[in-house]
């Protein structure tokens, strides 16, 4: 029998390079013609989903961490954050000094700060956050960003709020009121020059996500196997039975996880798939 797999995007599917490998891209096909069924589980929104990645053929795609569910190109499930929560998260990030992104389905709004934010800091430090560098690349290519200036909350539904700081001390001032209603989610470490992460619902994460499929299929968990690399992982894989992490991811991931995977960038998907028994080749 078939299983379902989950696959992260950035640090899972695709390393440092940014690239998803040949080798990558041939296990996840090989996977399908094994029987399996192959879905992208991203913290990215749709808006957010471009390059190789769009050319891996899947079964469909879990995005915006949970927030939206698309299966054979249609969504079965979509949720936004409420306009009153939207509103008290926007004054309390300008109070702390912190810049963020509002996430929809099809565009990214961003304070004005964030360009000259990223110009300030040394990028070269933070290659070892996939996260970060996917969103400095987007803002560079202008793709799908607006100014947060044009955000209309009666008309334009957010999935998700990424923010970036200076110093954590930033961020520890809003955690009493965000925590209330989202999973806080950081992604730079003590090397990186700045302050960078998310807040995901506490009530539709990438383990939500991952139900609604196994739930649209009529299936159960016990044939879920999820692939992740950092903290925006963690509830896929409390979520599925069988977890495979980065080997170099938090600690705490690592802790959910029964198999790990090497660098993805020397195709650490396809062999740990190869040890699975999902696929009989590389």
């Amino acid at each position: 029998m078939g299983k379902y797999l989950f696959f992260d995007i950035d640090g899972t599917l695709a390393g440092k390079s940014r690239r998803i490998t040949d080798g990558t891209k041939r296990a996840v096909n090989r996977a399908r013609e094994m029987g399996h069924k192959v879905f992208v589980c991203t913290g990215r929104v749709p808006a957010s989903i471009a390059g190789d990645v769009t050319e891996l053929e899947t079964d469909g795609t879990i995005s915006g961490a949970g927030s939206f569910v698309e299966i054979e190109s249609r969504y079965i499930f979509e949720h936004y954050m409420e306009p009153l929560l939207i509103e008290q998260v926007m004054a309390l990030f300008w109070k702390n000094r912190i810049q963020f992104t509002l996430e929809a389905k099809d565009m990214i709004y961003q304070t004005s700060g964030a360009m000259k934010f990223f110009e300030q800091k040394e990028i070269k430090r933070m290659q070892n956050n996939p996260e970060l560098i996917r969103y400095w690349e987007q803002i560079k290519r202008k793709e799908r960003i607006q100014p947060v200036e044009s955000f209309d909350i009666a008309k334009t539904g957010v999935a998700k709020m990424c923010f970036i700081a200076d110093h954590m001390d930033q961020i520890n001032g809003c955690r009493p009121f965000l925590e209330k209603y989202f999973h806080v989610v950081l992604f730079s470490g003590k090397e990186n020059p700045c302050v960078n992460g998310e807040i995901i619902l506490k009530d539709c994460t990438k383990g939500d996500g991952i139900r609604k499929v196994m739930e649209y299929f009529g299936e159960d968990m016990d044939d879920t196997i999820g692939f992740g690399d950092s903290m925006n992982d963690y509830q896929m894989l409390e979520a599925v039975h069988t977890g495979v992490a980065y080997e170099n991811g938090p600690k705490e991931l690592k802790a959910l996880a029964e198999y790990y995977f090497r660098e993805p960038d020397e195709d650490g998907i396809c062999q740990v798939m190869k040890e699975l028994g999902l696929i009989d080749r590389i």
